[in-house]
């Protein structure tokens, strides 16, 4: 029953995208049923990684942090061609190294570019330094800090600055 309270979505896809087999799977037997769920319900959890990005424009993306897993299946299913980390290595609660997303995003062929910024001093060095890299990198981007906010008001001064091509 908590697989229906929890996964009710998952449920009503399945039956609206896939009801034909759905009705195979319980005219052979419950086995089926419980394989389908289980698939299903594992698409949905890989789909909610690409809603773990806000799009700024069609060009430009943020996101907070994640784990390595999520960043993996970000960059895939959003099809991101760079990556800029505004997050200090250093800063507490950071368990993902730009080291680590660097090497996995090069196995997809994603640039990334490491501009730490301290959260609450954005200074104007900054918004220039995101300036040119938005100009120069492959589109779109992602953006990265600890929650997106830090990555947003960069994109955003940058912008209101009249720095970025469009």
């Amino acid at each position: 029953m908590r697989a229906f309270s929890v996964h009710s979505a998952c449920i009503q896809r399945a039956f609206s995208v896939h009801s034909a087999c759905i009705q195979r799977a319980f005219s052979v037997h419950s086995a089926c049923i419980q394989r389908a769920l289980l698939v299903l319900c594992m698409n949905c959890a890989t789909a909610s990684f690409a809603q773990d990005s806000q799009t700024l424009n069609e060009k430009v993306s943020v996101s907070g942090q994640m784990t390595t897993d999520k960043f993996s299946s970000l960059i895939k299913q959003q099809k991101f061609k760079s990556v800029i980390v505004n997050r200090p290595d250093q800063e507490q609660g950071n368990e993902v190294s730009v080291l680590q997303l660097r090497s996995i995003a090069e196995k997809s062929q994603v640039s990334v570019v490491y501009q730490p910024v301290v959260s609450g001093k954005i200074s104007q060095t900054d918004v220039k330094e995101f300036a040119k890299y938005y100009n120069e990198l492959p589109k779109p981007i992602l953006m990265i800090c600890r929650s997106g906010s830090r990555s947003t008001a960069l994109f955003n001064q940058a912008k209101a600055q009249d720095l970025l091509n469009d």
